[in-house]
């Protein structure tokens, strides 16, 4: 299904963070320009994690959750199970920093964080779409204007 623009911000995101998924998986395939070896992965996850998904969380959790929260039970069950999850991503990111099991723990941290994006974008995006009116989806899209601006230097 086609992703309202109001969205757009975040899935566009979301598409990065699924190709970090990829790459910090177990036996991942080769990713051109991308880092090959465990401590490469290693350092580029944690610049992702800071640069990207970070702010990116910080977005659905103070701007996309507290709009939708309170006009759907499912909206609302997904809502929490998102926190949680961002909770938990940013634990194995802890674990991955400390060099605890880094192989492994970025492994794990691949699997929850594209199943994470998937349940948002099959799931939470699809519902927001469906339930909201269009009027609405335009004043979350005022709100998420300054994800896509490009930053300054």
């Amino acid at each position: 299904m086609k992703r309202h623009e109001s969205l757009i911000p975040l899935s566009q995101q979301h598409h990065s963070l699924l190709i970090l998924a990829q790459l910090i998986k177990k036996d991942s395939p080769q990713y051109k320009g991308l880092p090959t070896n465990i401590p490469e992965k290693r350092i580029y996850t944690l610049n992702k994690f800071k640069e990207e998904i970070v702010p990116h969380f910080e977005a659905e959790e103070l701007i996309l959750i507290p709009f939708i929260l309170g006009k759907n039970k499912r909206i609302d069950n997904l809502s929490e199970e998102i926190i949680i999850e961002h909770q938990k991503i940013s634990e194995f990111v802890e674990l991955v920093r400390s060099k605890v099991d880094i192989e492994e723990n970025l492994d794990n941290l691949g699997k929850l964080l594209s199943g994470h994006i998937r349940k948002e974008e099959r799931e939470l995006f699809q519902l927001i779409q469906e339930i909201f009116s269009e009027e609405q989806l335009s004043k979350l899209l005022n709100q998420f204007s300054h994800l896509n601006k490009p930053k300054s230097c």
